[in-house]
This record gives C-alpha cells, structure tokens and sequence, in this order.
C-alpha cells in the first residue's frame, strides 16, 4: 500500500526534530532533567576511603604442661674397691749372666715366683740400707793415681749384677709404688739397675766381681 502524499514528509521532519533536539540539549547544558543528572554525576567528589581498623593478632594458643609426679632418685650402687692383686702388671729389667743363673737356682730351690725373689732382694738391700749396697755395688775407677787425684763422676752404667739377660715379675701397683721411692732414695738413675744391685747382693752364689 502507498502511503498517503504528505505523510512520509511528516515523519521525516517530526523525527528530525526530535533527533536535533535531544541531542543538543546533551551538549548544551539546557535546563532538562537529563542534563541535570548528568552535570552533577560529573561534578560529584570522590567519596572518601573509610578508616580500616588495625587488625591485632590473638595470641596463639600455649599447650598446658603437665607436671610429671617427681620420681624418687635412685641410688647408684658404689663401686667395689680395687683389688690391688688385679693391678699386677710385668715389669722387665737386666741381670747379668752370673745373676740371671743365680735367680733361676734359688726359685727353683724354693719354688717361688720371681716377684716373690725381687720382692725379698728389696726387703734385703732396705735392711743392709741403700746407700751402702750402691757403694758395694761400684766398682773401682778405672783411673786411680796417689799423686793427681783425680775426682770421678760416679758410673752408673758399670755396676755389679747389671748385664744383657731379660727378667720380668710382676708386682702391683703398690709394691711398685714402694720401689719407686726405694729407687730414687738410692740415687741411682732407674728401676732396673736398681734390682741387678738388689739381687746380686741378696742371691746365695758367687757375687759378680
């Protein structure tokens, strides 16, 4: 169908109008609502940030502790006291060869053990008294002259019933203790020369010479 000569014009124009007048009022800042609205959203300050508050940390929680009930001590049993048997210990020294023959006869005679012999060798030079039994055990300077004398330091290494022949007994740790003191009560540098003057001077038999 045609429409009628005249309307199409109309609406054309009436739309075209309308078009051009809502539009400019946007831009224009007339006095519509719409302009209104739009003015103050533009316009309006930012709304302020709202104060936080701090956030405190709650203590974690602490496990109770227990008390345990107290357990009666215990005593701790006392060591037993040493033995001084079960200190014994072998102790090696030097005789020489005259020596040496001489100890083995009379532990045989006697059927003792050599610390027993070494033992009763001390017992005997303590009685005689040490320094006298050094003394006997010395044996004369090489080097003797009436007209220059001559003062000798004493030799130690050259005493009667020291030699290249291997003993051992075995004494405990009080009985070594004991010889010790014998020992430096003498004079004489060290235990074995110590007991080759002992024994030599307490063994029944020829003495060295």
């Amino acid at each position: 169908m045609t429409p009628p000569k005249g309307k199409k014009q109309v609406d054309e124009d009436t739309e075209q109008s309308m078009s051009d007048e809502g539009v400019g009022s946007l831009f224009s800042g007339g006095g519509g609502a719409q302009s209104n609205a739009l003015a103050g959203w533009a316009t309006s300050a930012p709304a302020q940030a709202q104060p936080v508050a701090p956030v405190v940390p709650t203590p974690s929680a602490v496990p109770a502790v227990i008390a345990q009930p107290a357990r009666p001590a215990v005593a701790e049993p006392e060591p037993e006291p040493l033995n001084d048997a079960d200190t014994a210990k072998p102790v090696g020294f030097y005789v020489s060869q005259n020596v040496a023959a001489r100890f083995r006869k009379y532990r045989k005679q006697h059927d003792i053990t050599h610390t027993r012999i070494v033992l009763l060798a001390v017992e005997a030079a303590a009685d005689k008294g040490l320094a006298q039994v050094v003394e006997d055990a010395r044996r004369p300077a090489k080097f003797q002259s009436k007209l220059f004398a001559v003062t000798v330091k004493p030799d130690d290494t050259d005493l009667r019933g020291l030699g290249p022949v291997q003993l051992q007994y075995k004494p405990t740790r009080a009985q070594r203790s004991i010889i010790n003191r014998l020992v430096t009560e003498s004079g004489l540098p060290d235990h074995t020369k110590f007991l080759a003057v002992a024994l030599d001077q307490f063994l029944p038999g020829r003495r060295d010479v």
